[in-house]
């Protein structure tokens, strides 16, 4: 027999071409690669989505600026997901593209829509405009209308260029679908790309002329503006739909100060061109919003001869529990204070009194004025006045009264640019809503003090505190007997566990991180949950203990919660999300409905949300693998022969080291040579227990059944197939052919437990179907011990592991092998139930496991 296994496997070696080997191993590799890259971005997106999850699970609010950005980042690590499945698994992937799509679709119609552009008049005066005119002139536009009209608070004279003379100039040099298809394009969100296609809408832009009928609307609104001073200058602004209202656009569009009636049309184009700069664009996206829908508006103001200039908070942003407003003033015109360029002199000035309360008095070296001509010119402010306060305490006091009465009347917190004129006159020249930093509470013990601490270390999956007596269990197959209240220890973070998260109090598991499928779950109905506490092993069934999540901590007995005082924040601070809108948004993203593979709605059309997408293609992308590399052809041409003691051929392919696998002088490899991680721990199981020197004892009818299966010809006979290991540095699929029967081991050992894995299947024998039904059963209770999840039908067992570190993998992968030489033809000895219950006990005992449950 060994004489013609080697004729056989040099005849394999001989009889193929070495193009055709190349071209195997090569296909193969590719494949492991794509492989491994898909498992890499898919555990990436899912960290960016339990982020998400974790800073809402927080703070219960989240900017829909801040969420919007997180959306897309994950939507491109789903594009780079469903793209690598599709390479792997080839065509029969492709709906997953289309579900994608439809899945992004509904997310983003969660996100606010841009408002619409009204159709108005061209140019409107400031005394026509209200804040109900914010969609037609923008929020800037109208809330100058809304101090003017309805405060009766000083604001320079002016109009506004409505949204509606945006849409005009477009429809005239038809412009709208050129930019929505370049603005389309962009979705990549690459600045680089950004800018070229920044720059191209702003040639559209910029080199049409100004449609007449506009050009006379804007013109004559200019003569009437200055009739009482002829030529004198403007201050032109951008004012779009939205801007200054939920998002502010702070920087990102573009002001002109003393404009001519010469320039004037030149430089409103300029402001329509400057809609579309490369941060404009960055800015948009960030926040969901559309181009089409975020019209340009402008303000056509008279030009404040500002001595001093600045921005009056109505809170402080750090400390809005303070009664008193924050000024921040330079001399000259604002530009510099906006942009950062001087540092400006700061005053708290009381909000009952108008007393000044703090001063910080800056250096300022220049300051900017208007032209002689038209534009602005930097000066340099005397000596004698760099260190003086730029400011008198009777115009603080008049600048308090008015921030008050604004911040009265819009209901909230404000952000007031003012001016204070050469005639000692203050102007307000805009006003928008403050925004603050969010705070949120967490939850502690209310006696934290007095809690003796039982475990520490463990990552924080779900915050929270939940009390109640220790359960443990061996294996998530016990799910379904967890009692309520119990504070449940589970070996790993399976999403089976589902099945009891609503029964308890709070969920440890000894291994795992915050960014698994169960940590979505925890999340998701707001269950303690703490992963990667290995100690908790230890604690004992029925103890009262109490799980601080998000601290991380277990402390012994039973304690209360307590909420941390939140730092107080103006109620009437606009929230740009709505609680409504991110948890619909959340929901789409992160929630898991794909649980059960076997669950007949486990397809690309029942994935419902991006959380399932990932699931999904997570379990088809290990069954693809796993099909391509044990259909493998030629695989005798492409291995390396194991050099061993044990009389078990087995066959190395790497996936990873294409020249080792075709220049090698010698086809064999050591044991000592093996460097897959895997492997080495599976081979050093195999290793320990040696081969048996003696045959498994059996009975008669044992023997008769092998004697019988063996002239039938209905198995291979022993050995008479090699085995196969398939090989990368973290990556092992094993064949294994031992006889009458057959196992397949996989797994995955990195430094990263999200990515690691082991699954083994078993099936066949020389026996009986009853004897090899309980072998199956014996290796299951043994795998069930050290937390595998057992599925068996008849002599045919799935069995599998997930999110162990790597060191704990291999010990897992060394008890595999230890299992396989052990049970090896055991199915011949298992004649009763009794005799099965006694090899179980022999082997618990050799293996050093412990028996016992929850």
């Amino acid at each position: 027999m060994k004489e013609f296994r080697s004729f056989e496997w040099f005849k394999g070696l001989f009889g193929v071409s070495q193009a055709k080997r190349l071209a195997t191993l090569n296909r193969i590799q590719e494949k492991y690669s794509i492989f491994k890259g898909l498992l890499e971005r898919h555990n990436q997106t899912l960290k960016a989505i339990s982020r998400v999850e974790e800073i809402w699970q927080k703070q219960q609010t989240l900017g829909l600026s801040a969420l919007y950005e997180e959306f897309v980042k994950i939507q491109e690590g789903m594009t780079g997901v469903v793209d690598g499945m599709v390479s792997l698994g080839g065509e029969a992937y492709l709906p997953l593209k289309d579900v994608l799509v439809e899945r992004t679709r509904q997310i983003e119609t969660s996100f606010p829509s841009s408002p619409s552009v009204p159709h108005d008049d061209l140019v409107i005066p400031f005394a026509q405009l209200r804040a109900d005119r914010a969609n037609s002139v923008g929020t800037k536009n109208a809330h100058l209308g809304e101090l003017k009209s309805a405060l009766k608070l000083p604001v320079p004279d002016g109009f506004a260029i409505s949204a509606w003379a945006y849409r005009f100039f477009l429809e005239h040099h038809q412009l709208q679908d050129r930019i929505a298809r370049l603005m389309k394009d962009v979705r990549s969100r690459q600045y680089q790309h950004l800018e070229l296609v920044s720059e191209e809408i702003r040639e559209l832009v910029g080199r049409r002329e100004i449609p007449g009928e506009l050009a006379e609307a804007i013109l004559t609104g200019y003569d009437r503006l200055t009739s009482e001073n002829p030529g004198c200058g403007v201050a032109l602004r951008s004012s779009a739909l939205g801007e200054d209202a939920t998002y502010t656009f702070a920087g990102q569009y573009q002001s002109f100060l003393n404009v001519g009636r010469d320039d004037l049309l030149a430089r409103y184009r300029d402001i329509l061109a400057g809609s579309f700069t490369p941060s404009a664009i960055f800015y948009l996206f960030q926040h969901g919003l559309s181009e089409s829908g975020l019209a340009m508006g402008a303000v056509c103001m008279e030009m404040v001869d500002a001595v001093a200039s600045g921005v009056v908070y109505t809170r402080d942003p750090l400390a809005p529990a303070g009664d008193y407003v924050v000024v921040n003033s330079i001399y000259g015109l604002g530009s510099y204070l906006v942009e950062g360029i001087i540092t400006p002199d700061e005053f708290h000035v009381s909000r009952d009194t108008g007393k000044v309360l703090f001063s910080r008095i800056a250096d300022k070296r220049v300051k900017l004025n208007p032209s002689r001509s038209s534009g602005v010119v930097e000066t340099a402010v005397p000596e004698a006045d760099r260190l003086r306060s730029s400011l008198d305490p009777g115009i603080l006091a008049i600048l308090a009264d008015y921030a008050t009465r604004v911040e009265g009347h819009f209901g909230c917190p404000q952000d007031i640019e003012w001016a204070l004129s050469s005639f000692g006159r203050l102007f307000l020249l805009q006003t928008r809503s403050l925004k603050f930093p969010l705070h949120a509470p967490r939850l502690a013990p209310a006696d934290k003090e007095d809690a003796k601490v039982l475990l520490t270390g463990g990552v924080p999956v779900c915050p929270g505190l939940g009390s109640g007596p220790v359960f443990v269990i061996q294996s998530v197959e016990q799910a379904a007997m967890v009692p309520h209240g119990v504070v449940l220890v589970a070996p790993n973070p399976s999403p089976m566990l589902i099945a009891a998260m609503h029964n308890i109090s709070a969920l440890i598991t000894l291994v795992g991180g915050n960014a698994s499928h169960l940590a979505t779950l925890a999340r998701e109905i707001s269950l303690p949950t703490i992963g990667g506490l290995s100690a908790a092993s230890g604690l004992s069934p029925g103890q009262v203990v109490t799980v601080d999540a998000a601290a991380g901590i277990v402390y012994e007995g039973s304690h209360a919660a307590s909420p941390v005082a939140e730092v107080p924040v103006s109620a009437s601070i606009p929230q740009a999300a709505a609680g409504d809108n991110a948890t619909e948004i959340l929901g789409g993203i992160s929630r898991l409905t794909l649980i059960q593979p076997t669950d007949p709605n486990f397809t690309p059309q029942g994935c419902v949300t991006y959380h399932d997408i990932l699931r999904y293609v997570h379990q088809k992308s290990m069954e693809e693998i796993y099909r391509i590399l044990r259909g493998t052809a030629h695989k005798d041409s492409i291995s390396l022969r194991l050099k061993t003691k044990i009389p078990l051929p087995v066959n190395i392919i790497y996936l990873d080291r294409g020249s080792l696998m075709t220049s090698r002088s010698s086809r064999k490899i050591s044991e000592d040579d093996l460097d897959a991680i895997p492997m080495k721990a599976f081979w050093q199981g195999v290793l320990i227990e040696g081969w048996p020197s003696q045959p498994v004892p059996t009975d008669l009818k044992g023997f008769v059944a092998v004697i019988g299966t063996s002239m039938q010809g209905s198995r291979p006979a022993e050995f008479s197939e090699v085995s196969y290991a398939f090989l990368s540095k973290e990556y092992m699929l094993l064949n294994l052919r031992m006889g009458y029967h057959f196992s397949t081991i996989e797994a995955m050992t990195t430094k990263e437990p999200e990515k690691n894995y082991i699954r083994m299947q078993f099936k066949f024998g020389g026996a009986p179907l009853e004897r090899r039904i309980r072998r199956v059963w014996l290796i299951s209770e043994l795998l069930r011990l050290v937390g595998f999840e057992n599925s068996s039908q008849g002599d045919f067992l799935d069995s599998s592991i997930v999110y162990l570190d790597q060191q704990e993998t291999c010990n897992r992968l060394t008890l595999l092998g230890r299992i396989t030489i052990l049970t090896k033809q055991l199915d011949l000895a298992l004649g009763t139930d009794a005799r099965a219950q006694w090899f179980l006990q022999e082997f618990v005992e050799k293996l050093k496991l412990k028996k016992g449950g929850g």
